[in-house]
């Protein structure tokens, strides 16, 4: 897969609406209303655990520790090489179901805990360096979420990124969920003012056997999310078709905004944007 700084070449030649920000990372208010009913009012226990990171070097190794007690740990090397270890195990996030994923900043990072019945999850979360470091990229964080409460030993780890400002929010259990799940937003219109106006949710199950999407009456699970033109309200929808993510994905470009000009992404989704 295609490393992050490749991401960086291009970014110079992007001035689509693609590059839009909602307001250095904060959320829409009303956006994030809408979203949430995706989850149907189920609520996960979750905790804040620490945002005070410790970082040091151990063998040309930046290590970014969480002073909480058995916390993973982001380990940083050289050029755009990172991991998260955990129970002495590394995970690397350069390899992921996304491509390479940015190096988290360690100003930005904090760590929670989502308990759940069956198990519990720790989510170790930032925002990105680099491109992801520039105002226009601040709607994105970066997700690292371990299931560690299914039995001594046991481990799986999910890498995840969120958009919109939402942050940890796109993490939630939807309604008869042994798992967490996950939901991934793509967006597809802006406004002139260069602000996502519509996007395609797709679903997940964090499951045992890695980030798959939830299916439901034989068909991925799936959401529209549009913002009422002469309103700040957001509506929530069904739907049975995301095209624009499923072309996108084809083609390899899950973060939407790095790898497409905007003649490109014109081009891709057969109209211009509004």
């Amino acid at each position: 897969m295609k490393k992050t700084f490749y991401l960086c070449s291009l970014l110079l030649s992007l001035y689509g609406p693609q590059l839009a920000a909602q307001n250095a990372g904060t959320p829409d208010p009303y956006l994030a209303q809408a979203f949430d009913g995706i989850w149907q009012m189920e609520r996960n226990a979750t905790h804040m655990l620490t945002e005070q990171v410790h970082t040091h070097v151990v063998d040309d190794t930046f290590r970014q520790e969480p002073q909480h007690k058995n916390a993973p740990v982001y380990l940083r090397e050289s050029g755009d090489t990172g991991a998260i270890e955990y129970r002495k195990k590394r995970y690397p996030v350069g390899d992921t179901p996304w491509g390479g994923l940015p190096h988290l900043d360690p100003d930005t990072m904090r760590l929670l805990d989502i308990t759940m019945e069956q198990t519990n999850y720790l989510v170790l979360s930032g925002l990105g360096e680099g491109i992801f470091s520039t105002t226009n990229w601040k709607q994105y964080r970066f997700l690292h979420v371990l299931d560690v409460g299914r039995g001594r030993g046991i481990v799986n780890y999910y890498p995840l990124f969120a958009d919109a400002g939402l942050g940890e929010q796109v993490l939630g259990r939807l309604p008869g969920s042994n798992y967490l799940n996950y939901a991934r937003l793509v967006p597809t219109d802006w406004n002139f003012e260069r602000q996502a106006t519509r996007y395609e949710i797709l679903l997940y199950e964090l499951g045992r056997n890695g980030i798959k999407r939830v299916i439901k009456n034989d068909a991925p699970l799936s959401y529209v999310l549009q913002k009422n033109t002469n309103a700040p309200q957001w509506e929530l929808t069904l739907t049975a078709e995301t095209p624009v993510a499923d072309r996108l994905d084809d083609q390899g470009h899950y973060f939407t905004a790095a790898r497409l000009s905007r003649e490109q992404y014109q081009n891709l989704y057969g109209k211009k944007s509004r």
